[in-house]
């Protein structure tokens, strides 16, 4: 740094004198763009107030215009190497070392700048870490799922029947309703290499019901997952835990595991293709028992377990960098422990999204068809149940300050996110306690803290 500092001053003395200190317009500039000593001048003083940027377009302009000035050069470089900017300062070196015009003492010179700045590669950061904490409110028009006809169907083993839906009691059963989830959600992160890297979530939720006290619950979860590029190849696998504690109703853990892929065909097309498995697992209740040790009661484990098949194959279509097109096929094998409640369901999913300035839009429409591997006798012995259901959204997301251009100054790291989204379920049943017709209006918010920051 001695060196660098003992040849900073030289220069300066010799081009610049005591006309270092004289203030130079941006219009002097513009009027005389040649003018070495002015513009020397101009340089410094914008490297004095901060603007490195504009010190760099100068020094680079004067390179251009002097090539054969290794000391416009050399100050340019210093600049570069103050900045940590690796890129600029080895094509800047590269170019003057090849230059015919550089002598061997300005070469060692550059030798010595790069030495005493000990300017390498920075180590990347291999671990990732950060916090959300969100909350959401959800109003639903038909929280407790009362039918079209406002009747269930109803069997007694010989004839079907349809009876009246319970009325509401304003706790257990009502239409209208919100839920408020206040959630958060601790991602860690490791980079393994250039093209992969593994990840590890865990959360928690906690949802509350405006009105209805039955189906209140708190969510922990947790997974871990895998990521891998090779050629243009996108995989990755993963496991999940999550643990569902109701109210007033039973209590259950879901455990999965999946592996998806997405192939890169070119810039406009994409394929992703996923295939999952998850256990869905009622906790047992083995007491009270009887004088020979038998349960009383059957466990809800018995009555409500299952397993999930599931298969969906997209294909991504970029209609330009700010639209995409996508369409995606669904089959989903659902193994119940009540063979009634055992189905397969297929269908088609159709998704627009659009970046905008103020967000990301998303429209989607969902087709479902789900076929039943038994009757319920206690609904109807007559019919087969199948579904037919059209779930259709509108989601916008985006950082807060693309809605709120005032906020930027409590914002400052665009950290803070928000949803707005409508969703519409309307499901089709050729029994009637299973035609049901829901909406969703949902508006949330989130914050980022990230502490590779």
């Amino acid at each position: 740094m001695k060196n660098l500092f003992k040849f900073l001053v030289i220069f300066f003395f010799i081009f610049f004198n005591k006309s270092v200190y004289a203030n130079v317009t941006y219009k002097e500039i513009l009027d005389n763009p040649t003018d070495l000593e002015l513009n020397l001048n101009y340089a410094k003083q914008q490297e004095k107030a901060g603007n490195i940027k504009s010190t760099i377009a100068t020094l680079e302009r004067l390179s251009t215009l002097y090539p054969k000035n290794s000391d416009i050069k050399l100050y340019l470089l210093s600049i570069l190497l103050k900045m940590d900017s690796k890129i600029k300062v080895d094509f800047m070196v590269k170019t003057m070392l090849e230059d015919p015009n550089t002598s061997d003492e300005t070469k060692n010179l550059i030798a010595e700048l790069l030495l005493d700045n000990k300017f390498e590669d920075k180590k990347k950061k291999k671990w990732i870490a950060y916090l959300d904490l969100k909350y959401s409110q959800t109003e639903e028009d038909n929280i407790s799922g009362r039918t079209k006809s406002g009747k269930l169907a109803k069997s007694n083993g010989t004839t079907d029947s349809e009876v009246p839906f319970p009325t509401n009691d304003s706790r257990l059963t009502l239409e209208y309703d919100k839920t408020h989830v206040r959630g958060t959600s601790l991602t860690l992160g490791r980079i393994l290499s250039d093209s992969s890297s593994i990840f590890m979530n865990l959360g928690s939720n906690f949802n509350t019901n405006h009105k209805k006290l039955k189906g209140e619950n708190d969510i922990h979860s947790g997974s871990l997952s895998y990521f891998k590029a090779f050629k243009n190849h996108y995989v990755s696998p993963y496991i999940y835990y999550n643990k569902f504690n109701y109210r007033m109703q039973e209590d259950y853990q879901i455990k999965g595991m999946g592996i998806n892929n997405t192939y890169l065909f070119n810039d406009k097309f994409n394929l992703n293709y996923a295939i999952s498995y998850t256990d869905n697992k009622y906790h047992s209740k083995p007491f009270p028992l009887d004088s020979q040790g038998n349960q009383i009661f059957v466990d809800a484990g018995d009555l409500n377990n299952s397993e999930i098949y599931a298969f969906n194959s997209r294909i991504n279509y970029n209609i330009s960098n700010k639209t995409q097109l996508s369409s995606k096929l669904i089959y989903t094998n659902i193994e119940h422990s009540k063979k009634y409640d055992s189905y397969n369901s297929g269908g088609l999913n159709i998704m627009f999204a659009r970046i905008l300035p103020f967000g990301t839009l998303k429209a989607s429409a969902t087709h479902l068809t789900n076929v039943y591997d038994a009757k319920k006798f206690t609904v109807s012995t007559m019919r087969d149940r199948k579904d037919k259901s059209l779930v259709t959204s509108l989601t916008l997301t985006g950082d807060i300050n693309q809605l709120f251009p005032f906020l930027k100054n409590i914002n400052e790291d665009n950290n803070f996110f928000y949803t707005l989204s409508f969703r519409e379920s309307n499901v089709n049943s050729n029994i009637s306690s299973y035609e049901i017709k829901r909406s969703f209006k949902t508006i949330g918010i989130s914050k980022r803290i990230n502490f590779n920051e």
